[in-house]
């Protein structure tokens, strides 16, 4: 009853169109979901005028951050780490006073860009809405629909529902929940805020991808407008100069550079992982031998010859984990074919979470979130594992965020996996024949700044000249064909590619690439896990 006395004597204040005031100074804990992942990560954010600390799921994994950088105190195979990561793009330069700046990463929105809507109940409280829309295109799948919740009563925040292309967080198009579970202004105490002993003492040095720190990265900023104008211009002259091959659109990456959006959309270790593998891991490795005189047809889609097969496109969320998908992806579609069971989803946040290498050199390890390569990935599993995998039901979903490495003797099988095999570089026959026989190949890429804007057709870019040292993405062959040309242009070969930014970039997920001399580096380091012959679910004894 009080409460409801309460809401009358101030609710009044959202029905003149008032707007809340936010604190630059709060700690809140905050239930952040994304439905389509699907994640649904607690976070725990301690913000002060000089210092932000970010506890995900309970202090799995803390970043805290200032004007001096961040550091990331989280697991590397079950041990504690603290990793350290300069300020990047996320604390910017005082050009008057030459310091640094300390901004940090909001949790709230900007209100002026909204209108309030009628009050609305979420969660047993009548709060104030305010919404924002905005259209982006005419297929109306890249649309913003953001709605803010707000406890006209206690004054705090109840929930921040977005769905499209988030700008204030400059992310891409997916649906985002924050549910406000804890909310108090004023500073965090200092001992709240103070450093682990191990981040005192011994941090590594990283160049780190920092998951959802850079994700959240230009919260409340402005969209960058020289950046959106270039992207604008991209796009058309990409229109222009690809009719009747490709066509390109703007997206959620519009507002980014290429190196912003690399940061956590990507996460393959650059260049060749050939020369990363260590004597052990060689021992596991073979080359796939050509089965005679195989013929090859126009057009191959495992979609369409095992749609049963084929896991969904995926989204890697915020952290730069396209490894353990280029890795994980062709391991359950390789059990689901050859055993001709239904598809077993395997959990890419093990390979995550166990299979860190800790090598000499931030650019040779499989570092979690920071990057990794696919083909190492599988190697440590059969070393350290004897190729055992758990299911995903087992283990765990997937969080986006580096875990702590379970114990999985008593875990469900989902594969167990013997070794890697290594396709013969730059021929194409050799790839299509393992496609067919042994089902989606695990391939790394270079990705050109046209296939941030792709949309549908073949993609043939001169940027995609095959250099080995320039890739740095990873990625799942799972097709191949050839288009017909149009607008008098030639028949274009093309490979199949699955990636793991969501259905909501290029053509539901997928891309198709020129076969040839502008393939991305695809034929240049492909590769396949080798299974187990007698692969089933069962329980590790």
């Amino acid at each position: 009853m009080l409460r409801l006395l309460a809401f009358f004597a101030v609710g009044v204040i959202g029905a003149v169109g008032e707007l809340p005031v936010f604190p630059q100074e709060y700690s809140a804990v905050v239930l952040f979901k994304m439905p389509y992942v699907p994640i649904e990560m607690p976070l725990r954010i301690l913000t002060s005028a000089s210092a932000q600390k970010i506890e995900y799921y309970d202090g799995l994994q803390v970043a805290t951050s200032s004007a001096s950088g961040t550091y990331t105190y989280s697991y590397n195979n079950s041990k504690r780490v603290c990793m350290f990561s300069a300020p990047s793009s996320g604390p910017k330069q005082d050009l008057a006073s030459s310091i640094r700046a300390f901004e940090a990463s909001a949790f709230l929105p900007d209100l002026s860009q909204y209108t309030q809507d009628d009050d609305e109940l979420v969660g047993g409280i009548m709060c104030n809405k305010f919404s924002y829309f905005k259209k982006h295109g005419s297929q109306h799948t890249m649309d913003d629909h953001f709605s803010f919740y707000w406890d006209p009563v206690l004054q705090k925040p109840v929930r921040w529902h977005q769905h499209g292309r988030m700008i204030p967080f400059s992310s891409h198009t997916d649906e985002y929940i924050m549910d406000f579970l804890h909310f108090e202004e004023g500073s965090p105490a200092a001992t709240e805020l103070a450093l682990p002993k191990l981040c005192q003492d011994s941090p590594t040095q990283v160049h780190s991808s920092s998951g959802l720190r850079n994700f959240l990265r230009a919260a409340q900023a402005p969209s960058d407008l020289a950046v959106k104008a270039k992207s604008m211009l991209l796009v058309d002259r990409l229109n222009q100069k690809h009719a009747g091959t490709a066509t390109f659109k703007m997206n959620q990456f519009t507002d980014l550079t290429k190196e912003e959006i690399m940061s956590f959309r990507g996460g393959r270790n650059k260049g060749s992982s050939l020369e990363r593998r260590t004597a052990e891991h060689k021992k596991f490795v073979r080359a796939h031998k050509m089965v005679g005189a195989m013929e090859l047809p126009t057009d191959f889609d495992w979609r369409v010859e095992r749609p049963g097969a084929i896991s969904p496109v995926k989204d890697q969320g915020m952290c730069g984990s396209c490894w353990t998908y280029g890795s994980i992806e062709p391991i359950e579609s390789a059990v689901a074919i050859h055993s001709k069971n239904n598809l077993v989803v395997l959990p890419e946040q093990f390979m995550l979470d166990c299979t860190w290498t800790n090598g000499t050199g931030a650019s040779g390890q499989n570092s979690g979130c920071d990057g990794g390569d696919s083909d190492i990935g599988a190697l440590e599993i059969v070393r350290k594992y004897g190729g055992v995998i758990p299911t995903a039901k087992a283990y765990g979903s997937y969080l986006s965020v580096n875990g702590y490495c379970k114990d999985i003797n008593s875990m469900e099988v989902g594969a167990k996996i013997t070794g890697w095999v290594d396709v013969a570089a730059r021929d194409d026959a050799a790839l299509m024949q393992a496609l067919m026989t042994q089902g989606p190949i695990s391939v790394g890429i270079q990705v050109p700044e046209e296939m941030l804007y792709y949309d549908t057709g073949v993609l043939t870019s001169t940027e995609c000249q095959f250099n080995a040292s320039q890739i740095d993405h990873a990625v799942t062959l799972d097709g191949f064909g050839t288009q017909p040309g149009i607008l008098g242009k030639p028949d274009q070969d093309y490979w199949l590619i699955r990636n793991s930014w969501s259905t909501y970039w290029g053509d539901r997920g997928y891309i198709k690439i020129a076969r040839g001399n502008l393939d991305c580096c695809i034929s240049c380091q492909a590769g396949y896990p080798e299974i187990a012959p007698a692969t089933s679910s069962s329980v590790i004894v």
